[in-house]
């Protein structure tokens, strides 16, 4: 039996940029990066300077013990950092005082994968940069900010709120990098001027062509039983495409996004693809408007064609949005202060809050996107992309290991993946967002309700 289950959960773990919970359900995305992997991989940096400036350099380097340049170019989970920041820490304090913290930044990334799934957003073009919204969705990150920076000042406010709107600005911000074409213009840096002002840079009109159907290759693949019951359109029909955008819109750095069927605007009026424009189409297996013309997509959202037809640049995308991301924590922290980025992440508990979340995992609180062996460095290397993968495959590659110890009701090693419980219907074959979801093949659904099955039992 412990090797059926170590074999199902292995199997199952092909994660995407786009909706989360898909490493739980399985899909044909193979190694491609989630949003709650960029906003922990992200997170780990910040917290890397906050601890190396408030704890380590104070304390002389820790009396000399830590070197600084290893400390920024070697990889570190989370606990690794608290040993750093405390070393006088046990095993087991570095597990009670850290848990606050994780169970925080779990609440954020949870929020940040509900964007694609809850009803006031997964339609909404500002919330995802697509539909060339960049100035609406650029006053949604600001709008965002400034509740959570208001919120994080306020003495004693009870702070669940700012970390639900976190995680919901982290994805908008995210999302910017994969949906436009800001990788494709061969940019090296971040858009800082994205959640500091509504201009962005320079848009396309509403009228202008910014793709052809040039560059791109119409594939099809058959459906299984299951997907025929579940999208009622046989076979699938998906886009490889490669320089579909138009080349002037690229060279003289006008920025586009792409459009799909039944979005709407911030003020819910309708978004829709234009007809004969020559608008680019976000593209997926389940995006109708991806054979409207201009056929295809542009979206980076995973390396699988079958969801995204720029696939070929989905890691580009992904460290544009993990330095993004980094650079949001890293600026908040500014923002508020020390203390106040203390306070609102639980970074340094009291004894008392930590003793609580210790109670509620005791009586089995988990965590549902957070995973304890993902690492970051602070300085980049030069391969870091392939840094990146192997960091993934790494961590849940632990996570295996711990598989012994799946059926204990103190492990929190493997995290659950589910949001059903917060109303998020991951197989609805209307949403785009979900697709990786509905095409999941149906023995694997029965293999995951036997592992919650066996961990009901345990």
């Amino acid at each position: 039996m412990y090797w059926l289950l170590y074999l199902i959960v292995y199997a199952s773990h092909t994660d995407a940029f786009i909706p989360q919970p898909l490493i739980a359900d399985g899909a044909s995305t193979s190694e491609s990066i989630t949003h709650t992997e960029i906003t922990q991989i992200a997170f780990i940096r910040s917290l890397a300077r906050f601890f190396y400036e408030t704890r380590i350099a104070p304390n002389n380097n820790n009396n000399g013990t830590v070197n600084q340049q290893d400390f920024f170019t070697k990889q570190h989970t989370i606990d690794d950092l608290y040993k750093l920041a405390y070393p006088e820490y046990s095993d087991a304090q570095v597990e009670f005082y850290s848990l606050p913290l994780k169970f925080t930044l779990d609440l954020a990334m949870t929020y940040n994968a509900l964007v694609d799934f809850d009803p006031s957003t997964r339609i909404l073009s500002p919330a995802h940069f697509d539909s060339e919204a960049f100035n609406n969705g650029s006053r949604r990150i600001m709008q965002l900010r400034e509740k959570v920076v208001k919120e994080s000042r306020t003495p004693n406010r009870d702070l669940t709120d700012a970390r639900q709107k976190t995680g919901q600005l982290l994805h908008t911000l995210q999302d910017f990098y994969s949906h436009s074409n800001w990788v494709e213009m061969g940019n090296t840096d971040v858009n800082t001027l994205i959640g500091r002002n509504e201009t962005v840079g320079q848009v396309a009109a509403p009228n202008q062509a910014t793709c052809s159907d040039t560059g791109c290759t119409k594939k099809t693949q058959k459906c299984s039983l299951w997907q025929q019951i579940t999208i009622r359109k046989c076979p699938l029909v998906y886009y490889d495409c490669t320089d579909n955008i138009l080349a002037a819109i690229n060279s003289q750095r006008i920025l586009t996004s792409g459009y799909l069927f039944n979005q709407t605007g911030e003020n819910g009026q309708p978004l829709n693809k234009p007809a004969n424009v020559g608008k680019c189409s976000h593209g997926s297996v389940l995006d109708d408007s991806a054979n409207v013309p201009a056929i295809g997509g542009i979206n980076k959202d995973s390396n699988s064609l079958l969801f995204s037809p720029h696939a070929s640049l989905h890691y580009q995308a992904v460290e544009f949005a993990i330095n993004a991301s980094e650079h949001f924590f890293n600026e908040l922290r500014q923002e508020i202060g020390n203390d106040n980025f203390d306070r609102l992440f639980v970074i340094n508990p009291a004894d008392a809050v930590a003793q609580a979340i210790s109670n509620e995992v005791a009586q089995g609180k988990r965590f549902r996107f957070f995973t304890p062996y993902i690492t970051a460095s602070v300085k980049k290397s030069d391969n870091f992309i392939t840094d990146l993968k192997n960091t993934i495959k790494c961590a849940y590659n632990k996570v295996r290991s711990f598989l012994s110890n799946v059926f204990s009701k103190t492990s929190i090693s493997v995290p659950t993946y589910d949001i059903s419980d917060l109303g998020a219907n991951i197989k609805d074959a209307d949403n785009v967002r979900a697709a990786p979801f509905v095409l999941s093949n149906q023995s694997r659904r029965r293999k995951k309700r036997l592992i919650d099955d066996l961990r009901r039992r345990a």
